[in-house]
């Protein structure tokens, strides 16, 4: 789609209660955005299009269409239609497919494969936990992490991958100039992952707010993305679980962390493997499904180079332990630790965990 058609595009997407459909009938009728936006449609505005139509017809004369797109460079977002190259292509096998993208930072790396980690704004221990460790396992094979940027397990999930060096990919349900962005405490989470070659899309202009049936929207392309989804953490009625829905509805696999029978952020996990999604319990998990190994070699821990030291602290780090119960384990004296651990960290075996502790990344 050439640089006119995007500027018309975007004008008639940022008129409330214009969206896909309208804007893929505008387009299988007029023939262009800028007919759409310039000449007389008021023929399509019957059925459920009435009001979408007659919102354009009353609003597009207030509107300044090249003065729209240049805000979005000034917020320094890009714009893609379903048939530019970068185009995600699995996102245009997907039901109801996005008709285009804005985004920040990378555009797709299409040589990448995609995860789906999602659940929970109120994670208990346990569920940060699995998050984070399950989220670096699949970033240190290679794996892209896509969520939505909500707090909780979305925010563990972009952050575990960033803490690896990991690109990351969100989704939102709003404008993405930060004004509009949701939620709002994570404006400082999207700066890093745009710094860091992640990627923030969403199909909304900016301006749009974070309106409540944006979210199951949202959802269809988190899903649409990946190769699949893990859901960890997720109250039997949740947007987790329509992200799962989107995805079996898409083809994709569905993965679920289990919980205990007696949490509710767990009931959601539990009830999808009892229908049928496959049971995680590691990273791991989900890369010998796909075939995935490792990206070079030095998360084995038979790897040679290894000195015995190195292995005995590995070892050690199966289960959670404190600076002070290493040494106390190991008798290294505290230079030789903390080396020992700052070098484990880097290479990706083991992670910090609050409280001045560290375990090995499963």
């Amino acid at each position: 789609m050439d640089s006119t058609e995007l500027i018309f595009l975007n004008a008639l997407n940022s008129i409330p209660g214009v969206g896909v459909a309208t804007l893929r009938l505008l387009k299988n009728r007029v023939g262009s955005f800028e007919h759409a936006w310039r000449g007389n449609v008021s023929s399509l505005a019957f059925g459920a299009f009435q009001k979408p139509i007659q919102q354009i017809i009353n609003t597009r004369a207030s509107l300044n269409p090249e003065q729209q797109f240049k805000e979005l460079e000034r917020h320094a977002i890009w714009m893609i239609a379903e048939d530019d190259p970068s185009f995600p292509s699995q996102l245009r096998e997907i039901p109801h497919a996005p008709l285009f993208l804005y985004g920040k930072g990378e555009r797709f790396d299409v040589n990448r494969t995609h995860v789906g980690i999602v659940g929970t704004r109120r994670p208990t221990a346990y569920g940060k936990e699995v998050t984070a460790n399950i989220s670096t396992g699949l970033a240190h094979h290679g794996l892209t992490i896509v969520s939505g940027l909500a707090v909780g397990i979305d925010t563990i999930a972009h952050e575990a991958a960033l803490d690896v060096k990991s690109p990351t990919i969100a989704v939102i349900g709003s404008g993405l100039d930060e004004r509009s962005l949701f939620p709002q405490q994570n404006i400082q989470l999207s700066r890093r992952i745009v710094a860091s070659s992640g990627t923030v899309v969403s199909e909304y202009a900016p301006g749009t707010p974070p309106l409540k049936e944006h979210f199951p929207l949202r959802n269809r392309i988190i899903a649409g993305l990946c190769r699949g989804v893990c859901v960890i953490e997720a109250r039997e009625r949740s947007g987790a679980l329509i992200t799962a829905q989107c995805a079996l509805e898409q083809n994709r696999d569905v993965f679920a962390v289990p919980g205990s029978i007696f949490s509710p952020t767990s009931q959601g996990a539990n009830l999808l493997i009892q229908q049928g999604a496959k049971l995680i319990l590691r990273a791991q998990d989900i890369c010998e499904e796909w075939g995935i190994k490792p990206i070079g070699s030095s998360h084995a821990i038979s790897d040679a180079n290894l000195d015995n030291d190195t292995k005995i602290m590995i070892q050690l780090l199966e289960q959670e332990l404190t600076v002070d119960e290493l040494q106390e384990k190991t008798k290294f004296d505290t230079p030789l630790l903390m080396s020992l651990l700052t070098l484990l960290e880097l290479k990706g075996y083991i992670r910090a965990v609050g409280n001045n502790a560290f375990q090995k990344i499963m």
